[in-house]
């Protein structure tokens, strides 16, 4: 139990830093052509996420706004699932690994020991 423990604590780590990564790639936008026709990041200045507007200063890959967005989401919200889901198994293993099975005692219903 101690081992799933570890290896749930490893698993939330990880998800975290993907939920980290996809925030700040929402936050940053997309790298793109821009007007000036280099690659960079053009939404530096002014919320993209909320003015569809300003999507037209990326010129090349086509759709690249909306892929990004829909790509980090999905991200996001897995990585979110993964990190409750660590915890939700790191307190299970931690319980396991005090209480053991619990037959002894008959603290979990059991009859006491066989």
């Amino acid at each position: 139990m101690f081992t799933s423990t570890i290896f749930a604590v490893i698993g939330f780590l990880g998800a975290g830093y993907s939920f980290v990564t996809s925030a700040i790639s929402i936050n940053r936008g997309p790298k793109c052509l821009m007007d000036n026709s280099t690659w960079g990041y053009p939404f530096q200045e002014g919320d993209y996420l909320n003015n569809e507007g300003l999507w037209s200063k990326c010129h090349e890959p086509v759709n690249v706004v909306p892929w990004n967005l829909t790509l980090f989401s999905i991200l996001l919200v897995v990585g979110g699932i993964q990190m409750l889901l660590c915890v939700i198994q790191v307190v299970n293993g931690l319980l396991g690994t005090l209480c053991g099975d619990c037959q002894c005692c008959g603290c979990c219903g059991g009859d006491g020991p066989v």
